[in-house]
Parts: C-alpha cells; sequence; structure tokens
C-alpha cells in the first residue's frame, strides 16, 4: 500500500467477527444515530446488545455491503480500512469532487465504483452516501488489479474482424464501424 492508505488507521475491532454500533460508523463515515437505517437498508441482522450498543457480524457487513465474504483474517483486514469519501477520494486522485460527482452521474466513471450506503428514490442522486474502499482505489491508480472486484471479462471479437485488424487500432476502428453499420441496416 502507499503512504497515503498506510496513513489510514483500519477499525480496531473489540471482537474479531462482530462489530459494534460504534465501530460500524466510523468504518462507514456516518453518525452513530444513521447505524440502523444502514442496516436496516442492506438487511444486517442485529446478533445482540441494547439500544445504544447493537452488534452485528464483520462477515454479514461485508457481504451485504461490499459484496465480499473474507475467507482469512489477511483478506478481511484491508476491508477495515474506513471507507472513504468522495473528498479522500479527490486528494488521493488529483480528480475534483464535482469531476467525480458529475463522472458517476453520467455513468463514466473510470474508478472503481462507490458503495451507496444511503437508499434513495428513484431518479434521486446518493452522493451523500457514497463511500469508496481505500484498498481499490490504490489498486486502481497503482494499475493493479482490483481488489474484491470480479475480473472484467475480455470483449470477445466480432467474428468479422480479422487477426490483422486486431493488431492495426485504424482496422480494427473500421471494422467495428462496418458492424454498426450492418447491424442498423437490417
Amino acid at each position: 500500500m502507499t503512504a497515503f492508505i498506510a496513513s489510514l488507521t483500519p477499525i480496531a475491532l473489540r471482537a474479531s467477527a462482530v462489530m459494534s454500533t460504534s465501530e460500524l460508523a466510523a468504518w462507514g463515515q456516518i453518525g452513530k444515530n444513521s447505524v440502523p437505517r444502514l442496516t436496516a437498508g442492506f438487511g444486517i441482522r442485529e446478533l445482540s446488545g441494547s439500544a445504544k450498543n447493537r452488534r452485528y457480524s464483520v462477515h454479514e457487513v461485508m457481504r451485504k455491503i461490499l459484496g465480499v465474504t473474507a475467507r482469512h483474517a489477511e483478506d478481511l483486514e484491508p476491508l477495515l480500512y474506513p471507507l472513504q469519501k468522495s473528498t479522500w477520494v479527490s486528494e488521493y486522485t488529483g480528480l475534483s469532487v464535482s469531476a467525480i460527482n458529475a463522472a458517476i452521474c453520467e455513468k463514466r466513471l473510470t474508478l472503481p465504483a462507490p458503495v451507496e450506503l444511503t437508499q434513495t428514490g428513484q431518479g434521486q442522486a446518493a452522493a451523500r452516501g457514497r463511500r469508496w474502499v481505500p484498498a481499490q482505489i490504490d489498486a486502481y491508480l497503482r494499475n493493479d488489479p482490483i481488489p474484491f472486484m470480479p475480473a472484467m471479462a475480455s470483449v470477445p471479437a466480432t467474428k468479422t474482424a480479422s487477426k490483422t485488424a486486431s493488431r492495426n487500432v485504424f482496422a480494427a476502428i473500421c471494422s467495428d464501424n462496418a458492424e454498426v453499420s450492418r447491424q442498423c441496416h437490417l
């Protein structure tokens, strides 16, 4: 990890497989009063605790919020760094917050996708609930495979594209344009 990521402090869990309300709030960078809404929105079950100090399974939190199941302690460790807001991503990547938000809204974001912590209605943006996994941003900027994401499938070549066209950018563009034009006229 780079120095910027190393400057972040992972959440120190009191129990290795359980997150308290305050630990979950610190991990998601949300207020403690927002935790019940978060857990209800993602369907995370409460294990135990009173109204002020509920407990949640770390593995269920990671699985339901991030879509990741950590099999070993070393897999879980990079996930325990607090999710980061767009201001952190902006500082770390050099992109402005408005450019990041606009790219998300226009579905042209090249960074790893954020986790949406807030539930929104139809046509509403959830800018205040967007958080990023620091290890994903770090890997993206180093051109490493993005952790905790499925590998992107390569785009299959069209049947009409020759081996020469796949090595020649101009030929590939012409081949793609010809295929699109052919499909439009069918």
